[in-house]
């Protein structure tokens, strides 16, 4: 099998390009066509792009309909191979069906994802336009796209909104220009705002609001790139049914801020998540107010400041998911208090000892928690977890007593999915017997995803651990030397999902057959290597 990675963007595409710039078309053809049968995903989509437009140019439409084609096969939510099939369709004279093209297209692709879905809308309306001069009466499909965005913007966000259900090329068209979505005003509303419709107006915006004027709130979401506090503060007493607050990672909200905002409306919130939260290096944050109904909490820290987990699952007694990232826990014997806890993420946190765990965790995440030694369990009691079904413990230091110890319930009782437990210190496959084998990879037959990325086991290790899971479909091998023989056996074992980001002794030929096979397969071409492995970190 070959293991060269030809470079595309330096390779036959940028040859194709050099001949077409040079109107040299049908000398294109071959570099564009090389291009294609190497590419996949959104190089694939410019290769094909590429080589119709050079089909184009030669007056050779049925080929280069079939790339456009194509290209709407491979990419359906992108605008490109609907306007490169509409344009070749127009050229041979089939306005009707371009007109088609262009419709279909303006239903698939998604407003805000696209920046080509504006010239989407107004090549439909040009088309329309000619093919029915005297049947169309709507005057703003007469008005170019600038002129009819400027009379919408004279509307009252409300009117905006009616206008969106007087027909389909008016619904287009207002979705199609974000700018008219950047202010969001329920004053006029004449029934409460659902979550849907929230979400559906953030989406006409490209998810860019500025402003905000709401009554009869039932969310509150803060995306920008400031720090918030006093504002927040001021404008949450008058949120009497506020059910959810979201502060996005580019909003940085200090931890006492963020303490008296959550008393402004304790009594109704049940869902809390700050991406960016400021706090302090030698306290734990103090007090926090009540919060009854809380049922989802995540906060997140972008700096080494002090977390106090007992203080806060004493506010937040009923909560079922909590995911703490990026903090130094202290007094987490706190964790025993939520008795009603599903989902525990402690990813990138600072702690030695996990206490007892409630039997009711679902899913337990504490990748990259790197001081993690094991737990702290009393004397005369035993970990349970029979109702566990993701674990995720890679980049940290457990070992392979306390990975069983986790697991030794969720297996028995045939709960366990999902699991990942690469970039770990293991025993070298050829110094373990086969009790320290099955106590480092306990097995399950109910496993249906395994994360062994960055694992330092080599391949027949690997390949090993794989066959103690008989159910596994899907399997991530990245940043490992596998080759081709393990790729092979991954497929015919059943796997339809395979991960070989940075693998760097897999041929294209290996990854090419494991695709032929109907497997679904994630390949980079390797890089220089960037992760930090468990080893890295104590560097």
């Amino acid at each position: 099998m070959k293991d060269l990675a030809p470079n595309v963007v330096t390779g036959p595409l940028e040859r194709g390009r050099r001949k077409y710039q040079q109107k040299e078309y049908q000398a294109a053809l071959a570099p564009f066509t090389e291009a294609v049968d190497m590419s996949t995903g959104h190089l694939l989509l410019t290769a094909l792009d590429h080589r119709a437009a050079a089909y184009e140019k030669l007056k050779q439409f049925q080929p280069a309909l079939r790339d456009a084609k194509r290209m709407i096969e491979t990419k359906p939510d992108s605008s490109k191979g609907y306007l490169r099939c509409g344009k070749i369709l127009q050229l041979k004279g089939e306005d009707e069906l371009a007109l088609k093209i262009y419709e279909r297209g303006l239903t698939k692709v998604k407003i805000g994802t696209d920046n080509d879905r504006t010239l989407l809308q107004t090549m439909f309306n040009k088309v329309r336009r000619a093919l029915n001069p005297s049947k169309s009466l709507d005057p703003l499909q007469y008005l170019p796209l600038e002129i009819a965005e400027m009379i919408c913007h004279n509307l009252a966000v409300r009117e905006r909104v009616v206008c969106l259900a007087v027909s389909k090329p008016w619904k287009r068209l207002l979705e199609s220009s974000p700018k008219l979505w950047t202010t969001l005003d329920t004053t006029y509303a004449k029934k409460n705002v659902s979550l849907s419709s929230l979400k559906a107006y953030t989406k006409r915006s490209n998810y860019k609001l500025d402003r905000a004027i709401l009554s009869n709130r039932c969310l509150v979401e803060v995306r920008g790139s400031t720090m918030i506090g006093e504002s927040l503060k001021a404008s949450l007493p008058f949120a009497q049914s506020l059910e959810s607050i979201v502060l996005s990672k580019n909003t940085i909200i200090g931890i006492n801020s963020a303490q008296q905002a959550l008393e402004c409306c304790r009594t109704t919130l049940t869902h809390v998540k700050f991406l960016h939260l400021k706090g302090s290096r030698l306290a734990g944050a103090g007090t926090w107010p009540m919060l009854p109904k809380l049922k989802s909490l995540c906060l997140k820290a972008e700096g080494d400041y002090l977390l106090d987990v007992s203080e806060l699952a004493k506010a937040t007694s009923g909560v079922m998911s909590v995911a703490l990232k990026g903090w130094r826990l202290q007094n987490i014997h706190g964790i025993e208090d939520w008795t009603a806890l599903q989902d525990l993420d402690l990813s990138n946190t600072e702690f030695s000892l996990l206490p007892m765990l409630p039997a009711t965790l679902r899913r337990l995440i504490l990748r990259d928690s790197r001081q993690l030694e094991g737990f702290n369990i009393p004397e005369g009691k035993t970990l349970s977890l029979p109702l566990l079904e993701t674990f995720d413990c890679a980049g940290t230091p457990l070992d392979s007593f306390w990975v069983n110890e986790v697991l030794e319930a969720s297996i028995k009782h045939g709960k366990l999915r999902v699991l990942s437990i690469g970039n770990r210190l293991v025993h070298e496959p050829g110094h373990m017997s086969a009790a320290q084998w099955a106590e480092e990879f306990p097995l399950s037959l109910t496993l249906r995803e395994l994360s062994l990325a960055a694992s330092l086991l080599d391949e027949a290790g690997l390949m090993r651990v794989v066959q103690g899971y008989p159910h596994l479909r899907v399997l991530d091998v990245s940043y490992t030397n596998v080759t081709g023989v393990a790729v092979k056996r991954f497929v015919k074992s059943g796997i339809k999902h395979l991960k070989l980001d940075e693998c760097n002794h897999i041929s294209l030929d290996a990854i090419d057959w494991a695709r032929s096979q109907g497997a679904h397969v994630d390949f980079n071409f390797a890089q220089r290597p960037n992760i930090r492995t468990f080893r890295d970190a104590f560097v």
